[in-house]
């Protein structure tokens, strides 16, 4: 039986009924929105503020023949989004040129020269696509050399406004009525498509849903159904650069997740960004040749290998550099600084740092040459690090980003200034409990309760990331089984059992001890559950999020 057929609160299990109460699903049409919302579901683009206008001047670069100029960005977000975009206007057989920036060469950012570039080789329209709304001085300098300016950029919007603009894509624009704020870059360049292709845009459901996934942007509302239509796409018909790529990462199940995104193909496709040059990873997200394809994403296996040696070296050295400047009880936001460091891993290092010692942090690599630091920051839900930079943003000599991660650049000697203005910043606006990591529970249950039936209904909850967390279920009372074995350096896996059923389950453990899990001790869990399928057999695993043993 299809679980989705019968969506009434009676059909459903009490267990399942009780987390849908939760996630505030008990209304009819809520409920159904969030299990069974599909394509037909999306918005109609031209809701948004800059849409018909951007539409209007592309049409019009078509009919005079012009060249445009796409500036994306290095990130998987600012990749997958020129891509879309380069995509939509081969469609539209509209002549275009794809600048991403090298972060060595032109750092982040628009870069300014590539703007004059453009405009000597005969471009009269530059669009942006995950950069631009604050990048006021440099748009200047587009029209001054007469090129018309569409912007596509999702990011904050800064003090000093809007640039000027043909037309700018950006749903935080205070006059922007579209109904949904936190589409990625990627999902905006999906709804410019959208509005020039109709359903022909469907094609790049697999980008806008790694675009989405990899930039951490809300499992709700749209984007739930892009990544829910994506991962079908990536599934069943993937493009033949992600088709490639798949194969490279050794991915072998039929059906991908957003894990699959978040952690097998994204940090490929940041790699090249992040080591040397995002044009390899562009190159396989438009190519149509398998030979190319499969080259291209050996290429991108390299450099994924050597983003993470180098990020292995970065986050031993940066822990040990907030252990040294970092005052535990006096701080609240770890900054850390090195002028041996590579920029291209610092938000991954960010990222450690904040799942060791659950404190925003911000890593900074510094030149010696220049005196000039580029900076990563990731945060914690509470701490809006986006306003916590603009609090110091006289000591930056650029900064932009989101509430949860932001990137910056400053000047060496006003490095400790900053780490000083931050920490008191998060110190007067924010609560000392945002600091302490807390483990929710959606229910308490025992194991012989995750039955097939219950198991089912959780899929409807999928996909899961940001906005959409997997539920967390705490069982009691529950005794290790045999002798636990340590899969990685971090993580060990054990069996359990109340009596009646034996689970696996793994604990992923940040710092460097794993804890001492012994045959027959009694634990409390908090966990997710993950379902796999072993030589034809299903099996669940139990994510351990906290453990407790019963004294």
């Amino acid at each position: 039986m299809n679980l989705t057929e019968t969506d009434t609160l009676e059909s459903w299990t009490p267990l399942f009924l009780e987390l849908l109460l939760k996630k505030g699903l008990g209304e009819e049409e809520k409920r159904r929105l969030f299990l069974t919302a599909d394509l037909k579901d999306l918005y109609d683009p031209f809701l948004m503020a800059g849409m018909a206008e951007a539409c209007q001047r592309l049409i019009q670069a078509r009919e005079r023949k012009e060249k445009i100029f796409v500036h994306g960005d290095y990130d998987v977000d600012g990749v997958t989004g020129s891509a879309i975009v380069a995509h939509t206007l081969s469609r539209l057989e509209i002549a275009h040129t794809v600048f991403l920036p090298e972060r060595a060469r032109d750092g982040y950012g628009v870069s300014e020269n590539a703007i004059r570039r453009a405009a000597q080789n005969g471009h009269s329209i530059l669009m942006t696509v995950d950069c631009g709304v604050s990048a006021h001085a440099q748009l200047k300098t587009a029209r001054e050399l007469g090129l018309d300016v569409i912007i596509i950029d999702h990011h904050r919007i800064s003090a000093e406004g809007l640039p000027p603009a043909a037309a700018i894509l950006n749903p935080q624009r205070e006059d922007c009525r579209y109904p949904f704020k936190e589409l990625s870059a990627g999902g905006l360049a999906f709804k410019l498509s959208q509005a020039l292709l109709g359903p022909k845009a469907f094609d790049f459901l697999d980008l806008a849903a790694l675009s989405t996934v990899c930039d951490v942007a809300p499992l709700t509302h749209e984007n739930r159904i892009l990544v829910k239509a994506g991962l079908k796409k990536l599934s069943t018909g993937p493009g033949t650069g992600l088709a490639a790529l798949i194969r490279s990462a050794g991915i072998k199940s039929k059906a991908l997740n957003t894990g699959h995104l978040g952690f097998n193909l994204g940090p490929r496709i940041n790699a090249c960004g992040r080591m040397s040059t995002p044009d390899i990873a562009l190159r396989l997200l438009m190519t149509g040749h398998e030979g190319e394809a499969n080259s291209l994403a050996r290429v991108l296996e390299e450099e994924n290998k050597a983003r993470q040696q180098e990020e292995r070296m970065t986050v031993k050295e940066a822990i040990a550099e907030a252990e040294r400047t970092f005052h535990f009880n006096r701080d609240r936001v770890i900054v850390v600084a090195n002028k041996g460091w590579h920029e291209g891993v610092i938000g991954i290092v960010a990222a450690r740092l904040v799942d060791r010692f659950y404190r925003p942090a911000i890593v900074i690599a510094l030149k010696e040459e220049t005196g000039l630091g580029k900076g990563s920051g990731r945060s914690i839900k509470g701490f809006n690090l986006f306003e916590a930079l603009s609090s110091a943003g006289e000591l930056l000599e650029t900064f932009g980003g989101h509430e949860q991660a932001a990137g910056l650049s400053i000047r060496a000697g006003q490095v400790a200034a900053f780490r000083q203005k931050i920490n008191a910043y998060a110190l007067e606006k924010t609560a000392p409990e945002i600091f302490i990591k807390k483990t929710a529970c959606d229910l308490e249950l025992t194991l012989e309760e995750l039955s097939g039936r219950f198991l089912e209904e959780l899929s409807l909850l999928e996909p899961h990331g940001m906005g959409n967390p997997r539920p967390v279920f705490k069982t009691a009372g529950l005794r290790v089984k045999g002798r636990p074995w340590q899969k990685s350096p971090q993580v060990i896996q054990f069996w359990v059992t109340d009596g009646n059923r034996t689970c696996e389950a793994s604990y992923f453990a940040p710092g460097p001890e794993l804890p001492k899990i012994m045959d027959g001790i009694e634990l409390d869990l908090h966990y997710t559950v993950r379902t796999y399928e072993m030589a034809g057999i299903p099996g669940i695993s139990l994510e351990i999020k906290k453990l407790q043993e019963k004294v």
